[in-house]
């Protein structure tokens, strides 16, 4: 991977998470929360980390704080925070994680979408 900024989704990926986001259970927040620290060392221990892999640590993180530590009470933002987190834990998703170079590139770039949306969707919040 070389850096986030290069690493895009179509518009039929999108089309397609957007479906899947909708279908996500709320309910699987604990089982999702509580994989994220081991597959974020995963990552972390990899050698030769790139920038879209630090980034995508970084992204990771942020959304595993926000939901570990605030109480969300929109569906859609619950929604959107969890499957980002899910695919991020999924080493079988659209590229397997076992690739070497290339198997966390479709999570950086899904979990940066999701991130790019939420602060879209909260930029009132966020600027207060």
């Amino acid at each position: 991977m070389d850096t986030p900024n290069q690493i895009q989704l179509t518009q039929k990926d999108k089309e397609r998470y957007k479906k899947e986001i909708e279908a996500i259970d709320v309910n699987i927040e604990n089982s999702i929360i509580k994989l994220i620290p081991d597959k974020l060392e995963v990552l972390i221990s990899s050698p030769n980390l790139d920038n879209a892999q630090l980034q995508l640590v970084n992204d990771v993180a942020k959304l595993y704080q926000f939901i570990s530590t605030y109480p969300i009470q929109s569906k859609e933002l619950k929604q959107k925070i969890l499957f980002a987190l899910q695919y991020f834990v999924d080493p079988n998703d659209d590229i397997p994680d076992s690739i070497p170079s290339l198997g966390f590139i479709d999570d950086a770039a899904v979990v940066r979408w999701i991130v790019d949306d939420i602060i879209d969707d909260n930029i009132d919040i966020i600027k207060a």
